[in-house]
């Protein structure tokens, strides 16, 4: 049986997803302000982000949620209609804190049936006693100030006509949140019939709710089928009953008596702008914007990607080989085919990229929460949070990014009295920096903590039984690899937060499941560094076709500056033997890499004034690649090599994964960037 109302199913996604995007907004306000000024627009956000998720919970059935959003709106009420309250702000911010992860939780879980719905009612209290210790009152005689009602007014003017028509909705005892039944109701009302006016007048003000338990929801329409409005009130949910109200005398009101007139003339305004301001609003935006499920987009995505290698497989079919020259037709078409799906493909990729920002962000609340048990005094420095990744990589970055933050704050940071024993006097840091190198996106975790000591790391892994080579042979940077062999911990004692030697491993076996690779680098007593490099996009790429030893190979544009046939002129060789290309009406010179000699292959042209040189550039430097010849441009598929192969060190070589060619043939895609590393 599902948690939520019946009849909410549709409504669900939408109620997961913007309630999640609210509580991270609270989360970022929260932790920017925790040990800052509290601003009235701040103030005033959270007791928004808390009125929208009350109600939204409301809306969907969900009192438990409902209740704790109220009881945290109530306190940024009172903070918001008295900006000079006193109140204990650490105590209040873990209740914050506290709330937010509970309704966070809660969120998540509400899909699955066989979680059950947490009862929140001991935090809900100790917020509304917080709430009466703000005002002065013991926390058991805390009453909520009710509103006067509105309940004898004549809600017909003389101007109406006989199709103007009152309704008074009551809604049962139990309902618990009237305002937000009522603001339901008059949506689906507005839907079949002119509404001209509502008491209460706004549903958002703060005492509607207790206003239409004591009085009634007051709606006046305009319509000419007053039964069929009836029973639709009436089929409202938690509506207990709808009635018609009476038309009273039209006669004016005399003028020594203007006291009547009052209210019914202020509903009459209010409802003036509630007509005019949908218009409004939209003229404000500027233009509409949708939520769509991921799961459509990843459908969206894989039609392109077949779209692409169908057009890879007719364009370049064997049959057509022989006609081409003859067919000039054929080619223009295919030209203008290519040239829509490329814009179609660049579409798709631009809606499914995201800011890397939002990965980021969340490590705030992670080592937000490692300081106040650990005392590290950690903090967190962001670089380059704009850099933009697919949807997909986004997501599949947070756990990674989770795990390495909490290494470096648990292991790789020192305490305080540690580091005042090592001389250090900078304020300890963990710094997520992210870039582009070519088609790759280089996230970085760097700690300015201990660091790690090769040869304890060594001694460790021995103990564990995890070496596969004499302890003499092993490199530094194969000491600090050995961090994510399973089953390796530094850690004499298991915390909440590591020790038991898991973690490490999983994030490099998840990053080699997309493509991606984990490197770790470290200098004792100065800090260590984590670099994950994942593809920018999981999806097409632009490549150029390149032809070497016989073979067919893919070259990523992205990396690729220039193509050009070396002169002989051009070409020098230094007395050890490097080559180096000087381009004419340049200064630069460029080393030269031979692509045959780096992959170990034979067959291929030797004579650099015979085949291609491909300038790339990498975040390293430029150098110039030599093969045979290049074929032509192509959109491709990248698919990253199975993580079986990862023992044959693919990626190390040069090389990042495969394609399927629309004639059904594999190509292999080239890596520049470990092609060139070192060499430049």
């Amino acid at each position: 049986m599902p948690k939520y109302e019946a009849g909410m199913e549709s409504m669900l996604d939408m109620f997961v997803f913007e309630t999640s995007e609210l509580l991270e907004k609270l989360d970022e306000i929260l932790m920017r302000t925790e040990n800052d000024v509290l601003t009235p627009d701040d103030v005033g956000e959270i007791f928004r982000v808390m009125h929208t998720v009350k109600g939204s919970a409301a809306m969907m059935g969900l009192t438990n949620m409902s209740g704790l959003a109220h009881s945290l709106e109530d306190l940024f009420s009172l903070i918001r209609e008295d900006p000079n309250i006193s109140y204990d702000k650490p105590r209040l911010y873990e209740l914050l804190y506290e709330g937010s992860d509970g309704l966070k939780n809660e969120t998540e879980n509400l899909a699955d049936d066989s979680i059950p719905l947490t009862d929140f009612s001991d935090l809900t209290a100790r917020c509304r006693a917080f709430a009466a210790e703000m005002q002065g009152k013991p926390a058991e005689v805390q009453t909520s100030q009710k509103s006067g009602g509105t309940g004898g007014e004549n809600y017909y003017s003389p101007d109406d006509g006989d199709d103007v028509f009152v309704f008074r909705v009551t809604y049962d005892e139990t309902c618990m949140m009237p305002d937000i039944r009522a603001m339901v109701l008059l949506n689906q009302v507005k839907a079949q019939c002119e509404v001209i006016m509502t008491d209460p007048a706004d549903l958002d003000d703060d005492s509607a709710g207790e206003r239409i338990s004591e009085n009634g929801f007051i709606v006046k329409v305009k319509t000419d089928k007053p039964d069929t409005i009836a029973e639709h009130l009436k089929a409202g949910i938690n509506v207990s009953g709808a009635e018609l109200v009476e038309r009273k005398s039209a006669e004016p009101p005399k003028p020594e008596t203007p006291a009547p007139e009052a209210p019914a003339a202020q509903p009459e305004q209010a409802a003036q702008p509630e007509k005019k301001s949908p218009a409004k609003k939209q003229e404000e935006k500027g233009g509409a914007m949708i939520s769509v499920r991921i799961e459509k987009l990843d459908r969206l995505m894989r039609l392109v990607q077949e779209l692409v290698i169908s057009e890879s497989g007719v364009l370049h079919s064997s049959d057509l080989a022989p006609h081409r020259t003859s067919m000039p037709n054929f080619e223009k078409s295919a030209r203008e085919l290519k040239k829509l799906t490329d814009e179609l493909q660049d579409l798709v990729m631009s809606v499914r990229m995201v800011p890397i920002s939002g990965a980021f962000n969340r490590m705030n609340r992670v080592i937000r929460d490692m300081n106040k048990t650990l005392g590290k005094g950690v903090e967190l420095v962001t670089v380059g949070e704009d850099t933009e990744v697919d949807k997909s990589v986004a997501d599949m970055l947070g756990d990674p990014l989770m795990h390495l933050v909490r290494n470096a704050v648990d292991h790789g940071i020192e305490t305080p009295e540690e580091r005042a024993a090592a001389g250090k006097t900078e304020k300890p840091t963990c710094t997520l920096a992210a870039f582009y190198e070519g088609n790759d996106v280089i996230v970085t975790v760097t700690d300015n903590g201990a660091g790690m000591d090769p040869n304890v790391l060594l001694e460790k892994a021995r103990q564990k039984g995890i070496l596969t080579k004499p302890m003499g042979e092993y490199t530094d940077e194969e000491c600090y690899n050995l961090i994510m062999a399973a089953g390796f911990s530094t850690n004499t004692a298991v915390t909440q937060y590591s020790g038991r030697g898991v973690g490490m491993d999983v994030v490099k076996q998840n990053l080699e499941k997309v493509g991606g690779t984990l490197k770790v680098d470290s200098q004792l007593g100065v800090g260590s560094t984590f670099t994950i490099r994942v593809p920018m996009s999981l999806s097409i790429s632009s490549c150029m076709g390149i032809r070497l030893c016989g073979q067919e190979y893919a070259l990523p544009i992205s990396s690729l500056k220039e193509v050009f046939r070396a002169e002989a002129d051009e070409l020098i060789v230094t007395p050890d033997g490097k080559e180096s290309v000087l381009r004419h009406g340049s200064d630069k010179v460029l080393k030269v890499i031979r692509l045959d000699d780096h992959f170990g292959l034979e067959g291929g042209k030797r004579d650099l004034t015979e085949g291609i040189m491909l300038v790339c550039t990498t975040a390293q430097g430029e150098a110039a690649l030599f093969t045979d010849e290049i074929i032509e441009e192509m959109q491709i598929v990248i698919k990253p090599f199975s993580p079986f192969l990862a023992a044959f060190g693919l990626k190390e070589r040069g090389l990042s994964g495969t394609s399927v060619l629309g004639d059904g043939s594999i190509i292999l895609v080239l890596d520049i960037g470990e092609i060139m590393k070192g060499r430049v």
